[in-house]
């Protein structure tokens, strides 16, 4: 087959032309223009994406038809111009594509540095490109007609353009096989008119020879292949000349560009070998670590399915040849862990972390799993590797459902984060407002707020007796009371009184009835954090679910080890923030002094996804012989979490 017939496969892109009307030809345009007095910025930031005439894709010059506003930069189209373009020729120093359509940008040079215009396509003109390549075998005619006989016929060949039908690059229908006219030389017939389809309006380019990879590419099969030419069309996507086992073929991706490379690539751990640069192809072994040769790369594979490492080798194995991606093995950093895992919902088991690849569909039931090892990626998500019945796989915890045993005892309570309640108001000065409304106000360099206000966001409901005011979690069985003037609150668990806590100043009220407290006592009965974003107050409410697994009921030893296992949110208080801003157990016993009861803060034991993470409370308590009356009790200030009565026998 002609090389250039072969091109015919280059021209089924997409492509939209647009008819328009000119009012004057492009002999009556004077070269002039009209500035508007303006002010150019000394940087011009521009993201437009274009292209530049030598790109064979635009044309060098165009001709306004008529007066067109310029602008600095092209976002500003919507404001006042910084002038007008008569109609004229301009020079062309890039433009938007593709450059026929309706509406397009152009920058082009003016004398006062270059601009930017908007220009409809029927208020410009184009001189036609003084060459193309004719893909096919083309009949010649004398006029811009074909109601006569044709004059000869072309064979695929470069020929010079002379000119074109007015209005050439515009077409009545948004067909890409629409036809237009051109005028062409020849050496025995002298002019002569063509008629062809706009994209195929281009010119054929010889490249250097180039190995590249292409995968499901339209017309070609997967596999290696050789770019030795390139169609480029202004009404189309650049076209690539391949030639590959089955043939030549005209492809519009440029594939993976494949380089020839002498080196040695130590690969540190386990390691896949495919058959192809591609993730989800034919794996033709398991390497273990070792050195390998490498004679092929690719630097940055469009087909490879990772972005952490897009470099792919093809090397020189005892497997044979294959090619291997850093990224599509275990992690170097893995670490041995003796944890077990308990699976409670099904888990997909993946060849390695982040590679994305679902090895054979494969996954894990819910059980007892004892991993080898575990790896951190840089999201905060925990892998673990386990031998499993497809071989060596990795997986993530569900951090909803699963979790982690052997990390001591077994877990006795169980807490999860549950949602997060949210209020915000506007500093404004010394006061605090939503919109019009005054909800905090600044004294003695403390924040008060309107407990009212904070209610509201936290879901909490309001009630009085007896000259107390009692708030109460409409979601939770935590609630709170407080008088005015009194530095003393009780809070409430199920609708009963627990303890008495100290305020760092007694609640205040507003001349309308309204109580304000103090932002550290906001902390103390809510629980709730408070930051400064901005030029606003923000006040968060983390809440959990809580629920008692298995208390034991006794004990043959001298103390009681009570062992929570928490997961908890880490997008408002990161893994490194202070224990004390998370809940704090408590385990003591009833009727014993404060002072004899046992505390514990939370303790960091792995991520669970990027926004969640494990951790664990283990508090110990000593016991009397016989029965112990105990209390647990999970809480944020003093805001109550859970808390739970029950009795543990000492035996001996």
């Amino acid at each position: 087959m002609n090389w250039r017939r072969a091109a015919i496969a280059a021209v089924v892109g997409t492509q939209v032309i647009v008819t328009g009307t000119v009012g004057a030809s492009a002999e009556e345009v004077a070269d002039v223009w009209k500035p508007v007095p303006s002010v150019q910025p000394a940087i011009q930031f521009e993201m437009f994406p274009s292209e530049i005439p030598e790109s064979g894709r635009v044309p060098a010059v165009i001709r306004l038809l008529s007066s067109i506003p310029f602008y600095d930069k092209y976002e500003d189209s919507g404001g006042q111009p910084q002038g007008y373009l008569a109609p004229q020729k301009v020079q062309v120093v890039k433009a938007g594509m593709p450059w026929s359509e309706a509406n397009n940008w152009w920058k082009v040079r003016t004398w006062l540095g270059d601009k930017w215009i908007h220009v409809p396509s029927n208020a410009l003109d184009v001189d036609p490109p003084k060459q193309i390549s004719l893909l096919d075998n083309t009949l010649m005619y004398a006029n811009p007609t074909t109601s006569k006989p044709s004059t000869g016929t072309l064979a695929p060949q470069d020929v010079e353009v002379v000119s074109a039908a007015k209005r050439w690059f515009a077409a009545d229908t948004s067909d890409n096989s629409a036809l237009t006219w051109l005028r062409i030389r020849t050496t025995w017939l002298g002019d002569q008119w063509i008629r062809i389809p706009l994209n195929h309006i281009g010119t054929l380019r010889s490249i250097v020879p180039e190995k590249a990879y292409f995968l499901n590419e339209s017309g070609i099969p997967s596999g290696e292949g050789k770019i030795t030419a390139e169609f480029i069309s202004p009404f189309n996507s650049t076209a690539y000349r391949v030639e590959t086992e089955n043939g030549v073929q005209w492809v519009f991706s440029r594939g993976a560009r494949i380089e020839s490379s002498q080196e040695t690539l130590k690969l540190d751990t386990r390691t896949t070998l495919f058959a192809q640069p591609y993730s989800y192809g034919e794996e033709v072994a398991i390497l273990p670590p070792q050195s390998v040769e490498v004679f092929e790369r690719i630097d940055n594979n469009p087909y490879g399915n990772t972005t952490e490492e897009p470099n792919w080798y093809h090397v020189h194995t005892s497997a044979g040849d294959g090619w291997v991606n850093k990224q599509f093995a275990d992690p170097i950093d893995a670490k041995p862990t003796s944890a077990a895992i308990q699976l409670n919902s099904n888990a997909q088991l993946m060849s390695y972390p982040t590679s994305g690849i679902w090895y054979k569909f494969a996954q894990a039931a819910p059980q007892i799993l004892h991993p080898i090892s575990y790896w951190d990626d840089a999201s905060g998500n925990r892998w673990y590797q386990v031998d499993s019945y497809v071989g060596l796989v990795w997986l993530k915890l569900n951090p909803y459902t699963d979790r982690i045993v052997g990390q001591g005892s077994d877990p006795a309570v169980d807490m999860s984060f549950f949602t997060l309640f949210y209020n915000s108001a506007k500093i404004d000065g010394d006061e605090l407002k939503v919109q019009d409304r005054r909800v905090g106000y600044m004294l003695d360099n403390s924040w008060y707020v309107s407990i009212p206000f904070l209610s509201e966001g936290f879901r909490y409901d309001q009630s009085k007796s007896g000259g107390w005011t009692t708030y109460q979690s409409n979601k939770f069985s935590y609630g709170f009371r407080i008088q005015p003037g009194s530095q003393q609150a009780i809070t409430l668990w199920n609708g009963k009184e627990v303890r008495v806590m100290s305020l760092t100043a007694a609640p205040r009220i507003s001349s309308d009835g309204e109580l304000y407290l103090n932002e550290a006592d906001i902390r103390t009965l809510f629980g709730s954090l408070i930051a400064k974003v901005d030029s606003s107050l923000t006040f968060t409410l983390q809440t959990y679910n809580v629920t008692a697994l298995a208390i034991p009921s006794s004990v043959d030893t001298h103390q009681m080890e009570l062992n929570v296992a928490f997961r908890d949110s880490i997008q408002q208080l990161p893994v490194n923030a202070a224990p004390e801003l998370r809940p704090r157990l408590t385990l003591e016993e009833l009727g014993a002094p404060p002072s004899e009861a046992v505390q514990a803060y939370s303790e960091w034991v792995a991520p669970l996804q990027w926004d969640m993470a494990l951790f664990q409370y283990n508090a110990v308590k000593q016991l009397k012989v016989g029965p112990n009356q105990l209390r647990a009790r999970l809480e944020i200030g003093g805001r109550i979490l859970w808390q739970q009565d029950f009795t543990v026998q000492r035996q001996n």
